[in-house]
């Protein structure tokens, strides 16, 4: 496996200045960008994920059933449901035809998927998974932007920025090459239409995702990882294929403010009301993360007798 390089930062600023698409850095390769409010956090897509905090943690499908045909099971699950009430609500889907319809139904999903190991997710599901996926229904697919001021506010944004220890957790903003994602057969890169989601098209987004090629009834399904991944390393002429930067959680309130002033912020990236409302609590996060950040700050010296 290779390595990711990693790059810390200070302040908001200086990380700005560093993912700023004037910086001739990334005119070494072809880079996509993705923000995540911590820098513990793998890239793992949400539906393939364990533990507490997961989607369905506790329920006994995903207690007793830790194998990798039962987590496409899920996940055609999943999709099936969200299709369902696509269906009673009436809504328009894109890439949602009587055909794929027809193909998502139980005889015909477990005689040519589970049976025969076509890979899954097959491209055919790609624009819905991606309505879904943008609605917050967990999917196969990680989320990513070709610009990477849109990444630093998704980071900032998903902070939990009433900081109650001094661990100083960061926040991470990934960025990849896929200059060579055409060699690439473990994980696929997606560019759906700009008019599958309004919210895709605000955010320039398009996705990544793991594809499992074999559904056996008797392994232990290992939650996948695209950092995990050797052929991102391997099939590439470029040194750092993966990079990983991070800041401290304390300076995600200004991130977020110098974000605003390029104007990225919610209004921005969530098309409409519900956007201009995302804006509004951003706004009123960050007046509270402030407070408490800099009382978590006054603690910390205090603690250990540093000036400020």
């Amino acid at each position: 496996m290779g390595n990711v390089f990693e790059k810390p930062f200070e302040t908001a600023r200086e990380l700005l200045d560093y993912v700023s698409p004037l910086n001739p850095v990334w005119d070494k390769g072809q880079y996509i960008f993705r923000g995540q409010p911590s820098d513990s956090y793998k890239l793992t897509p949400s539906v393939c994920r364990r533990g507490e905090g997961s989607f369905a943690y506790g329920s006994p499908r995903r207690v007793f059933d830790e194998t990798s045909s039962g987590q496409v099971s899920f996940e055609f699950e999943v999709l099936k449901r969200f299709l369902l009430g696509c269906d009673r609500s009436g809504l328009v889907l894109p890439g949602y035809t009587e055909q794929v319809k027809r193909e998502l139904s139980e005889q015909y999903y477990y005689l040519n998927y589970f049976e025969t190991g076509k890979p899954w997710p097959p491209a055919q599901l790609y624009e819905i998974m991606a309505v879904a996926q943008h609605y917050d229904v967990p999917t196969r697919l990680l989320d990513w932007t070709e610009r990477s001021f849109v990444a630093c506010y998704f980071a900032a944004a998903g902070a939990n920025l009433e900081i109650d220890t001094m661990t100083m957790p960061r926040i991470a903003i990934w960025a990849l090459d896929i200059t060579f994602a055409d060699f690439w057969e473990t994980v696929s890169l997606i560019r759906t239409p700009g008019g599958t989601s309004r919210n895709q098209a605000a955010q320039s987004g398009l996705f990544t995702t793991h594809n499992i090629a074999t559904y056996d009834v008797a392994d232990v399904y290992t939650p996948e990882a695209l950092e995990d991944v050797d052929e991102i390393y391997t099939i590439t002429a470029r040194p750092r294929p993966l990079i990983k930067m991070t800041l401290p959680i304390s300076e995600a309130p200004d991130l977020l403010d110098l974000c605003s002033k390029l104007g990225v912020d919610g209004s921005t990236l969530f098309p409409g009301f519900h956007g201009v409302a995302k804006m509004v609590r951003d706004w009123a996060n960050v007046e509270v993360g402030v407070r408490h950040s800099q009382s978590a700050l006054d603690d910390y010296h205090a603690d250990y007798n540093e000036p400020d």
